[in-house]
């Protein structure tokens, strides 16, 4: 039990550090030694599903997440019954999985199920509730129900600011959400306000090197430039890019991500040959880091970068 343990926190942790082929080789030798030692029902082994199928997801390995996530969920309402915590977790974590694959649909449907029963079991303001409001919020917003979206995240805002604080991660990523949803509604000012507040929070707790710090600049950014405020985006977008260049890389996906975003900036201010040749370098480096992957699936996690999360609204897990 100890080794297993040690092998399991072992995998957590190269995980954490991106290194997710290391994580899923120890995840997959756990499973198989639980699954023989203590059968397929037993909470250690759905435990070790649980971990396997969220590495497998980040690795996009989408199909094989949702396989693994459909059987533990199966299981969990078998034998602990719907309103248990772990189910509602299981339940959590697959509608994660059917958004990421594009079935917003099935998504949605999992996610009202799992909020009336939160609401039911744990209460309007329990942290779980309030988790599983915010990522049926980012479903609506991707179906386009933005009013709705917007009420869910304006009421996990209120909740969380007075039950956690102005400056909680939890908060913060409330603020950054509810700012895409009036983003998206047209409300830049609203917008801009809420990643204002939000990103100064994150300079002063995290730094600015912070790799959420740098999504926040990322994502005001683009607000400048929707607003016409060219000069403004621009002049954040070169911060954002140079500390992504020495803090993450040159072919880190965030780096790319942020070429990508100045180059954009760039052409709107019809600086032509600067932007062409931010893209050029982008496209390069791109090309050069997909033609020495050797996991097949590098291509799909590439693009998986954490501005695209952060401006998609961020889902919490079980």
């Amino acid at each position: 039990p100890h080794t297993l343990s040690a092998m399991n926190n072992l995998a957590e942790t190269l995980r954490a550090q991106g290194e997710l082929a290391g994580a899923r080789t120890l995840q997959e030798q756990v499973l198989a030694i639980i699954r023989r030692v203590l059968g397929e029902e037993h909470p250690h082994t759905l435990s070790a599903m649980n971990n396997l199928a969220g590495t497998l997801g980040a690795q996009g390995n989408l199909a094989g997440a949702r396989t693994l996530q459909e059987q533990t969920l199966a299981v969990r309402r078998r034998l602990l019954g719907e309103d248990h915590l772990d189910t509602l977790a299981s339940m959590n974590n697959l509608a994660g999985t059917l958004r990421a694959q594009g079935d917003l649909a099935g998504a949605r449907a999992l996610q009202e199920q799992t909020l009336a029963v939160s609401r039911r079991v744990l209460g309007e303001e329990h942290l779980r509730t309030l988790g599983t409001m915010n990522n049926l919020a980012n479903t609506l917003q991707e179906q386009g129900d933005l009013a709705r979206a917007r009420a869910l995240q304006e009421r996990v805002l209120t909740v969380r600011r007075r039950v956690l604080g102005e400056e909680h991660p939890d908060t913060l990523t409330s603020m950054n959400n509810l700012a895409g949803t009036l983003g998206a509604q047209g409300d830049l000012a609203g917008a801009r306000t809420l990643q204002e507040q939000t990103l100064a929070v994150r300079r002063r707790l995290l730094g600015e090197e912070h790799p959420d710090t740098l999504a926040l600049m990322n994502n005001l950014a683009g607000t400048l430039r929707a607003q016409g405020d060219l000069a403004g985006a621009r002049a954040l977008q070169e911060q954002t890019l140079v500390v992504s260049r020495r803090v993450l890389g040159e072919e880190h996906p965030d780096t790319l991500g942020a070429m990508n975003s100045l180059a954009e900036t760039l052409l709107s201010m019809g600086m032509l040959g600067e932007a062409q040749q931010l893209q050029k370098e982008a496209l390069a480096l791109q090309r050069n880091l997909l033609s020495r992957a050797t996991d097949p699936l590098a291509g799909a996690t590439f693009k998986h970068s954490a501005f695209q999360s952060l401006s998609k609204g961020i889902s919490e897990r079980g």
